[in-house]
């Protein structure tokens, strides 16, 4: 059976209400300012009530294990795999975006996998990958998710290298 998927309610950070009962994001640059129900342009910030939201929490458009040469880091761990992976919406409106369809994604089914940033970095593991990447849209809109994601994947480094260190003693 195929759990319905639902919009995370997570709570957004990086915004304040306005004196005249707008909020407003603070998050890029556009500065969007909302009322209730609507989104920023980015579509994936809402306001609910007296609070902004990240609709994608915990949802990506999905993954993809690839070459760390795709990378624009690619000089760090080089020959090495990176975990590719991104959400749904965008706060670039960029002419020649390559990834337009997970990017201005309005749909539900564009955030195809459910994924803790816990999980996340033990898939990171599993699969041989050194690196996590936040791509296929500007990661600055989940910057909730990606924070949390990157501390999963640190924790996890560390604990990995902890139980080396102690193996070889």
């Amino acid at each position: 059976m195929v759990a319905e998927l639902t919009q995370s309610d997570y709570p957004a950070r990086w915004w304040e209400t306005l004196s005249d009962g707008r909020i407003e994001c603070r998050l890029c640059p556009r500065f969007c300012k909302l009322n209730e129900g609507q989104r920023g342009f980015c579509f994936v910030r809402q306001r609910i009530g007296d609070r902004m939201v990240l609709t994608t929490y915990g949802r990506s458009s999905g993954f993809c294990v690839d070459p760390i040469e795709k990378k624009p880091l690619n000089h760090f761990l080089p020959g090495t795999s990176v975990l590719s992976f991104g959400t749904a919406g965008c706060n670039l409106g960029c002419r020649f975006c390559q990834n337009w369809d997970i990017s201005k994604a309005r749909e539900w089914d564009k955030l195809a996998d459910a994924a803790s940033p816990e999980q996340i970095a033990l898939a990171a593991q599993r699969l041989g990958c050194r690196s996590v990447a936040f791509t296929y849209n500007d990661p600055v809109i989940f910057a909730e998710y990606a924070i949390d994601v990157a501390q999963a994947c640190r924790e996890r480094d560390q604990n990995r290298r902890g139980d080396r260190r102690l193996r070889h003693r």
